[in-house]
């Protein structure tokens, strides 16, 4: 058997965490155990939850729709897929008083839940950055990540990875070339 592979938790946000766990054709959540072991790796719970194969499908779901939405900057589309999820999410939003950031108080220790912050994360992605979220030029790496540079034009999920093999191939034909 081989063993899981890790998660990519480049974005530092939730919602791009989330949206990271299909690589293209690849899917990191394939089983219940892995959505438990993706709630301990992105901090959202200490203790793995058990998850059930119908809150692995409605979690795959969710990360699906989110991606599209979010990769097309699409405010409706995030606030519709908020709606459907906060409704059925147990527990209740609070305002934080000196932010006026929406806070989510759990009423259970779900899966359902537990996904609340990716959520609003989305929310706050689609409204505070439109347009910044991306995928990786890399045409082998579909890490989704959000641009902070000022001039908008991050092409890579990061410098140490991707942009540096980047930019070393392209040194490297340049020099070649030259040769």
């Amino acid at each position: 058997m081989t063993p899981p592979r890790d998660f990519i938790l480049l974005a530092g946000r939730p919602a791009l965490d989330l949206c990271n766990t299909r690589l293209g054709t690849e899917d990191l959540l394939t089983r219940p155990d892995d959505l438990a072991r993706w709630f301990v790796a992105t901090g959202a719970t200490d203790h793995a939850p058990p998850i059930s194969p119908s809150e692995l499908a409605a979690a795959r779901a969710l990360r699906d729709g989110l991606r599209e939405a979010l990769l097309a900057s699409d405010g409706p589309a995030v606030a519709r897929i908020a709606e459907g999820w906060l409704g059925g999410a147990p527990g209740h939003l609070c305002v934080e008083e000196d932010t006026l950031r929406p806070r989510f108080t759990p009423g259970a220790t779900t899966s359902c839940c537990l996904l609340v912050a990716a959520v609003l994360d989305a929310l706050d992605l689609v409204r505070d950055s439109p347009g910044r979220v991306r995928e990786c030029a890399d045409a082998a790496c579909p890490v989704m990540y959000l641009d902070t540079s000022r001039n908008r034009s991050r092409r890579w999920c990061s410098m140490e990875g991707c942009g540096a093999r980047a930019k070393a191939s392209t040194y490297y034909r340049r020099h070649r070339s030259a040769g």
